[in-house]
């Protein structure tokens, strides 16, 4: 979790007890969950709070509305992924080519976890319009940035050390995401040779770009 137990606070501001901090969590657990699965019924606070066998009041107190909720979610599988801890990230080296892939391979076992196909869900639930989004998810839209951002980070430290246009390691940085989510959408259509060679082109073609 992001927040020690000590500082941990509800949306109310006041400080969360053990039992406050395990229905906490408890709540993202089954949140994350039921995001995972997408069921294909509608995804709401009461339904959270009914799975969790806690009232709408209690899931009120803690996140404040469903979009305190989501942003909740998103900070704590931003955490899970490891994204955001740099000092628990591997030494990196080899080619451009070996760290481009490395990083491909990252992000698209990431999407067939239940973390990664929870953030899916969010992300797909989400209004399309950004001006819509920000009014009304304020908070989850800032922490699917924060979400976002850490990952970007992740793949520029896998770059760091090596002499590279930053032009082009910006660009291939925010493109990288949304091809390895696009080949990801054809996991159901197509079969693994064809998702295999899918990726391999796309490392290919990024690290020739970047040469």
């Amino acid at each position: 979790m992001s927040e020690t137990s000590s500082t941990m606070q509800s949306a109310a501001g006041t400080r969360l007890n053990r039992k406050g901090r395990e229905t906490r969590q408890r709540l993202l657990d089954i949140a994350i969950v039921c995001l995972a699965e997408g069921s294909g019924e509608p995804l709401s606070a009461n339904r959270i709070a009914r799975e969790a066998g806690v009232s709408w009041g209690t899931l009120k107190h803690q996140f404040g509305d469903i979009d305190g909720l989501w942003a909740a979610v998103l900070v704590e599988l931003t955490d899970r992924s490891g994204a955001n801890s740099p000092e628990i990230w591997p030494q990196v080296s080899g080619s451009i080519r070996d760290r481009v892939r490395e990083m491909v391979d990252a992000m698209w076992t990431i999407l067939d976890t239940p973390e990664g196909r929870a953030v899916e869900t969010l992300r797909a639930g989400l209004p399309t319009g950004r001006d819509e989004r920000l009014e009304v998810f304020p908070l989850t839209t800032a922490a699917m940035a924060g979400y976002e951002d850490a990952w970007l980070r992740a793949f520029e430290y896998f770059l760091a050390d090596l002499t590279l246009d930053s032009g082009k390691v910006h660009r291939v940085r925010a493109m990288i995401p949304m091809a390895v989510r696009g080949i990801n959408n054809e996991r159901r259509l197509s079969s693994p040779a064809e998702l295999t060679d899918a990726r391999h082109c796309l490392v290919d073609a990024v690290a020739s770009y970047l040469r």
